[in-house]
């Protein structure tokens, strides 16, 4: 963990580095772009999850489906005559349905429905820097959470409960541009990893015959830390000195390692499987429109 936070911490200061000539002739943030990304915003659209779970080069299942998507952001970035200072935090919340396309734990084959709840809460603090009195380039340092509550079947059948956590570290750099006096462009690319993943499972894992009693068992089981990227674009039109609306795309991409496999026993002792998760990716296509005001 240590090695990877300086890792991270290395990134954003390479891109520091390499903008270090450039900050020495920069100046003020423009006007416009300050206005942009300072205040509240609320949006709303959808978020499309593709997730594959594999092992040894094996697809063992796959989710995918757009789920209704809702996020707040507060954020601000100052003015002074050599750059401004800057920082946002978002919060996103999406609920809703994907298609499954894999197995069950027993074994059988399903294709269903997965219920999704998805929680993110991101935070970027960085410096940023203007030119040509329509341009700003932002290196920023950025922490994350993110949750993921997985019911396969929606309760139904041999499906059972996940539900995944895990941080994300990492730096990036945010251009903007104000394209004309109303209108501000925005893209952004980041690179880190994942930190204390993990998977709590509620599942059933053993069947009594004779009574035809299906046992749940719960457990707790570390993942493995992988790389975290995301980029987007965003389009800001100012419609007067306090408000603004917004449409933006952004997509997100990491992954799990495997975790080591650990006994799993059900409650009345009567079975015991071993059990792991497998190795899987995600990525997010995030779409939202929205509006927001200054502070």
């Amino acid at each position: 963990m240590a090695r990877r936070v300086r890792l991270a911490i290395a990134h954003l200061f390479g891109i520091t580095g390499v903008l270090a000539p450039l900050a020495a002739t920069a100046g003020a943030i423009p006007y416009a772009i300050q206005r942009a990304e300072s205040g509240f915003s609320v949006g709303i659209g959808y978020l499309n999850q593709d997730y594959t779970e594999t092992a040894g080069g094996v697809v063992l299942d796959q989710e995918t489906g757009n789920v209704p998507l809702i996020s707040l952001t507060a954020s601000s970035l100052s003015g002074n005559p050599q750059g401004g200072t800057y920082w946002r935090v978002e919060g996103r919340y999406a609920h809703g349905d994907t298609n499954y396309n894999g197995h069950y734990l027993n074994g059988a084959p399903a294709q269903t429905t997965t219920a999704n709840t998805i929680i993110d809460i991101n935070g970027r603090v960085g410096f940023g820097y203007g030119f040509y009195r329509r341009m700003a380039l932002i290196p920023y340092f950025s922490i994350g959470i993110h949750r993921w509550q997985r019911n396969v079947g929606n309760g139904q059948g041999a499906g059972g409960i996940e539900d995944y956590t895990n941080g994300n570290l990492g730096g990036g750099l945010l251009w903007e541009m104000a394209v004309a006096p109303r209108v501000v462009l925005a893209i952004h690319a980041m690179g880190g990893f994942t930190f204390g993943a993990q998977i709590t499972n509620t599942d059933p894992v053993f069947i009594d015959s004779s009574t035809n009693t299906l046992y749940y068992a719960r457990e707790t089981v570390a993942l493995g830390d992988r790389a975290y990227e995301s980029g987007g674009v965003r389009a800001t039109y100012l419609i007067n000195r306090v408000w603004r609306t917004f449409v933006s795309v952004d997509v997100i991409h990491f992954g799990y390692g495997a975790s080591a496999s650990t006994p799993v026993f059900t409650s009345n002792g009567a079975g015991q499987n071993g059990y792991y998760e497998p190795n899987s990716r995600t990525t997010q296509v995030l779409v939202l429109a929205g509006a927001g005001a200054r502070f």
